[in-house]
């Protein structure tokens, strides 16, 4: 028997996570409040299993799904192939009104438009709705036109940009409102305002991750220049910290899941609301049973403004790990990116880290566009004088290479760089030397060099992989063929096969 609802919120793929993702939970928690019935799936997760069942169709999946193209067009039947699948097995199970689908990041776009379509020509009666970040093209604050296109053709009913939970309840009582089918949103100034998240119809432990995800702000105190979040989130907002620890503590006693994790693009841009939060965790942590521990983004601050008392308070309310976007260990290219903290910053702060052995993951950016072969060097010598703190040091993420969003102040304020069409194969007239080779070149390299130092850099083979795939789709797309290969075995001399 299918589960009839007015709303079916599926997560599209592809995303790299390890939780279920919020947005799907929170709709459903308010379109419910609202006396509507809602159910969730995750098709994200589904699809991620398959890394360990099927890797070889997972990959040529997740490169179709995250970049739109192939360099192999006879895997496009079987991409196709799986899509159907997926409808098919859903509609077996669900009889919906309406599916919403969540379109996390640009690399969801691919697969919800097949989605959608195929959808549209098995049952033409189900409504079909887009929402999430990923609807927008080339970076958040960009444009709709994406959406708005296949809006036009009939593929999608309607579209919602931002703040879902407020605007699903305007679609389904009115058919209109702030940010669906347009831009002209509002942001939510007062966050305690959205429901908990109900996870009810997710099997929570098919998740790796064993943890729940939590939001306790929107926007950002910083104004990275390689960042687009401050041009969504005009305003940086945030929760009381007695409203996130409520939260916390009622959602463990629910699901029985007792590790979180933040959304959040800083967890401690309020240190008065952070100090609030750490405040009243530490002292349930005393007593709890089940102790809750939590992890999240992080921006470095030195001693005078992140206080020893704070760092105390920081490790007994569970502070598991603090995710820092260090970004590079040269002082020059961080005042560049904006990134406000000096060396000196940086290490008060690993020292009380390692002091209270609060767990660090350090976020990097490898080849950024001032970025020289010295300041490359500089985050080399940064990690080696860090090995001290290695027990502490839990990741270094380095991803691929640098991608310009456009929308962010590197893109729109440096007339000496060309984005080229891609986010992936700009150029910079300043520093001609950094090409797309040798910043996969330094991002190999530094790789290699981390992992002989004893570090572990989170997903190194994954991001590897992609970088070649990249480099393929860059050499067929150049009007004089580029034939060389790249290959790490000769990269420490700064070779190429």
């Amino acid at each position: 028997m299918t589960i009839q609802c007015d709303v079916l919120i599926v997560t599209a793929p592809y995303t790299e996570t390890n939780s279920p993702l919020q947005a799907p939970a929170v709709i459903k928690a308010a379109v419910m409040n609202k006396g509507y019935t809602a159910s969730t799936y995750d098709i994200n997760n589904d699809f991620l299993k398959m890394e360990h069942t099927d890797p070889v169709r997972f990959n040529a999946l997740k490169d179709y799904f995250s970049f739109g193209t192939t360099n192999d067009k006879s895997k496009i039947p079987s991409i196709q192939s799986y899509v159907k699948d997926v409808c098919e097995k859903l509609l077996q199970k669900f009889s919906p009104k309406r599916i919403a689908v969540s379109v996390f990041t640009y690399q969801c776009q691919q697969f919800s438009e097949m989605f959608a379509k195929t959808i549209r020509q098995m049952d033409p009666s189900i409504k079909l709705i887009f929402g999430g970040q990923g609807i927008m093209t080339q970076g958040m604050n960009a444009t709709d036109k994406w959406v708005k296109n296949l809006q036009q053709r009939n593929v999608i009913d309607f579209y919602i940009v931002s703040e879902g939970e407020n605007a699903i309840i305007d679609l389904l009582q009115e058919g209109k409102g702030h940010g669906i089918n347009n831009t002209d949103w509002k942001q939510e100034l007062v966050l305690e305002r959205s429901p908990m998240p109900d996870y009810s119809d997710y099997d929570l432990d098919s998740y790796g991750g064993d943890r729940l995800l939590i939001t306790g702000s929107r926007g950002c105190v910083r104004k990275c220049s390689f960042c687009d979040i401050h041009k969504h989130w005009k305003k940086f907002v945030f929760r009381s910290g007695q409203s996130i620890a409520h939260e916390m503590i009622k959602q463990s006693e629910k699901y029985k899941k007792y590790r979180f994790g933040f959304t959040d693009s800083l967890i401690n841009g309020s240190m008065k609301a952070y100090r609030n939060f750490i405040t009243i965790m530490a002292e349930h942590n005393k007593t709890a049973k089940n102790k809750i521990t939590w992890e999240g983004q992080f921006i470095v601050r030195g001693i005078r403004s992140m206080t020893e008392d704070d760092w105390r308070l920081t490790r007994e309310s569970g502070a598991r790990t603090l995710l820092l976007g260090v970004e590079s260990g040269s002082e020059a290219v961080r005042d560049h990116m904006k990134k406000q903290f000096s060396n000196q910053d940086l290490d008060e702060f690993v020292e009380q880290a390692y002091i209270n052995k609060v767990k660090l993951e350090f976020m990097m950016i490898v080849g950024y566009p001032t970025e020289t072969l010295e300041d490359f060097q500089d985050t080399i010598d940064m990690f080696d004088r860090y090995r001290k703190y290695q027990s502490v040091i839990h990741t270094i993420g380095l991803g691929s290479t640098l991608s310009v969003l456009a929308g962010t102040p590197l893109a729109e304020e440096n007339p000496e760089l060309r984005l080229n069409d891609s986010e992936n194969f700009w150029t910079h007239e300043g520093n001609k030397d950094l090409t797309f080779r040798e910043r996969i070149r330094r991002r190999i390299l530094a790789g290699e060099l981390l992992q002989d130092m004893g570090y572990t850099v989170d997903n190194n083979l994954k991001q590897i992989q992609t970088l070649h795939f990249l480099w393929g789709v860059y050499k067929n797309n150049q009007k004089q063929g580029v034939m060389a290969d790249i290959t790490t075995g000769e990269v420490k001399d700064q070779k190429y096969s």
